[in-house]
C-alpha cells in the first residue's frame, strides 16, 4: 500500500465506528483531504491527541480504495492559545466551517492553506495580545473576501455589476445573485422601469464598507504575492481605527452572500452577534 506525506490542518472531525475518527483536513500539497484515523480514540492510540480540530500536523498516509488512511500524525503547531480562548475559539471555527462549506475535495491552491494557517496563528498569538473585538472581525472578515478570491467566487467592488461603470459614492448596493456591487444610478433606473421594493437577494451597502472590503481584496498572483499580500492585511488589522458595527455589518454581508453560493446555513457566524 502506497504512502504519501503532508502537512494539514484539521478543519473537521466525526466519530467513527467504536474508536476511529473521519476527518477532513486542508493539506499543504493535496487541498481538502478526507481520511479515515482507526483506533484514534482509543485511550492508549498513537494518534490520539494529534488529531483535533484547528491542530497543524504532519501526515503520512496511506493510500485507500474508498478513503485514505492516516497512518501517523506529529503536531506542528497546536495553536493552545486560541483552542483554550472561547471567543477566539469560535472565531476559528467559523473560519473552519468556512473552508469546508467552500472547498471541494480534491482542489489543490496552497494559497488556500497559507490563508488558513497565516489566520490561525494570528488569532493565536493575539490572545496573548489581547486583541480586542473589532480586530477578530476585521480577521474574520479578511478571511471571508481572501476565501472567496482564491475559491472563485470574488466579488465585484469597483464597477456595477449591471451597466460595468466604476462605483460612486451614495446609496449602492451590494448583489448576492450577481455577485457584486449595483450602482445607484442602476438602482434607481430599475425602480423607475418597474419597482420591485426590497429583495432579498441585494442589501444597502455604505461607502466606507466598500472602502473596508477593498482594503483585504486579493488581485491575483503567486505564493510569494499572496504571503505579501498577507502581511500587508495584517499590518492593516493592527493599524485601522475603524468602528466595530461597520466590521460586524460587513462580516454578515459577506457571510450572506457566501451562503447565497454555497446554498447552506453558515452556523459559526452567530458567535460574533455576541460581541
Amino acid at each position: 500500500m502506497s504512502t504519501y506525506k503532508t502537512e494539514g490542518i484539521i478543519i473537521k472531525r466525526n466519530n467513527f465506528l467504536e474508536a476511529s475518527l473521519i476527518l477532513d483536513i486542508w493539506t499543504k500539497d493535496y487541498g481538502k483531504v478526507e481520511a479515515v484515523a482507526r483506533s484514534a480514540r482509543k485511550a492508549k492510540g498513537k494518534l490520539k491527541g494529534h488529531l483535533e480540530l484547528f491542530l497543524d500536523t504532519e501526515l503520512i498516509l496511506a493510500h485507500g480504495k474508498n478513503i485514505d488512511t492516516i497512518t501517523s500524525s506529529l503536531t506542528i503547531n497546536s495553536f493552545s492559545n486560541l483552542r483554550n480562548n472561547l471567543e477566539f475559539s469560535f472565531g476559528g471555527y467559523y473560519i473552519l466551517e468556512l473552508v469546508d462549506r467552500m472547498t471541494i475535495e480534491g482542489h489543490q491552491d496552497e494559497r488556500v492553506f497559507c490563508l488558513l494557517k497565516e489566520v490561525l496563528l494570528f488569532l493565536d498569538v493575539g490572545t496573548r495580545q489581547c486583541l480586542v473585538p473589532t480586530a477578530i472581525a476585521m480577521t474574520t472578515l479578511l478571511f471571508q473576501i481572501n476565501l472567496l478570491n482564491l475559491t472563485g467566487f470574488s466579488p465585484e467592488l469597483n464597477k456595477c455589476v449591471l451597466c460595468g461603470k466604476p462605483i460612486k459614492a451614495g446609496k449602492n448596493h451590494f448583489s448576492f445573485s450577481m455577485g457584486g456591487i449595483v450602482g445607484q444610478e442602476c438602482i434607481l433606473q430599475k425602480e423607475a422601469e418597474r419597482p420591485i421594493g426590497r429583495s432579498a437577494s441585494r442589501a444597502l451597502i455604505s461607502d466606507n464598507a466598500i472602502k473596508l472590503l477593498r482594503l483585504f481584496q486579493f488581485k491575483g498572483g503567486d505564493l510569494r504575492e499572496y504571503n505579501s499580500h498577507l502581511n500587508k492585511c495584517f499590518e492593516i488589522i493592527g493599524k485601522l481605527k475603524v468602528e466595530e458595527k461597520l466590521v460586524l455589518d460587513s462580516v454578515f454581508l459577506m457571510n450572506r452572500f457566501i451562503e447565497f453560493n454555497v446554498e447552506r446555513k453558515i452556523k459559526g457566524v452567530d458567535f460574533l452577534r455576541g460581541m
